[in-house]
């Protein structure tokens, strides 16, 4: 093989390695940017979530019902959920919802900054000296609240004002029977 030949036949095994690494490069500078595909995902939470100024509510739900599948009209439904605040000193006021005749709030409601308050449905009680805890109840809804249903509640605070958050029922805490468990038989109708 004569040297230009060589040449040329090493120009060719270049070309191939050079447009890949080209491409690399462009494909590399599509994610360097601010606006990525991931910029606007949020968190793989069950609850709704909102914000009012500095004040944030976080996975909103309603405790899944302590009896049945779902809230009968007429029912109280207490909600879990995280209230956190960035902001200037706040109070949680008031939370309504066009599902539920009132809206109760108990516990601590005052919100300084920098601070969370908690809300874990039905079995909310202060542990110990920890005062950071707020019962959220529904009470008297409008119609059958059913899974998969999303309800909108809002909070008012003090300061921050309202916000609205769609709240669906909450995972069921309790322990599903293992295949084949007593449990199982019994709903199913005795054995297989």
């Amino acid at each position: 093989m004569s040297r230009p030949q060589h040449l040329k036949a090493v120009r060719l095994r270049l070309i191939p390695a050079a447009l890949g690494l080209g491409a690399v490069v462009a494909l590399a500078g599509c994610s360097a940017g601010q606006v990525t595909e991931t910029d606007t995902q949020v968190a793989a939470v069950n609850g709704g979530s909102g914000d009012a100024q500095q004040v944030a509510v976080r996975n909103a739900t309603l405790a899944f019902p302590t009896e049945g599948a779902f809230y009968r009209a007429g029912s109280s439904a207490p909600l879990e959920l995280v209230l956190s605040n960035t902001g200037p000193n706040d109070k949680l006021v008031q939370v309504t919802s066009p599902f539920a005749a009132s809206g109760q709030v108990g516990g601590t409601t005052d919100l300084p900054t920098n601070t969370s308050l908690h809300a874990s449905g039905p079995t909310t009680k202060p542990a110990g000296n920890d005062q950071r805890t707020v019962q959220i109840v529904l009470n008297g809804l409008k119609q059958d609240i059913t899974p998969g249903v999303t309800v909108p509640v809002t909070f008012v605070f003090e300061k921050a004002g309202p916000v609205t958050v769609q709240v669906p029922i909450g995972a069921d805490h309790n322990p599903r029977p293992e295949h084949g468990s007593p449990a199982e038989g019994q709903h199913a109708g005795g054995g297989h």
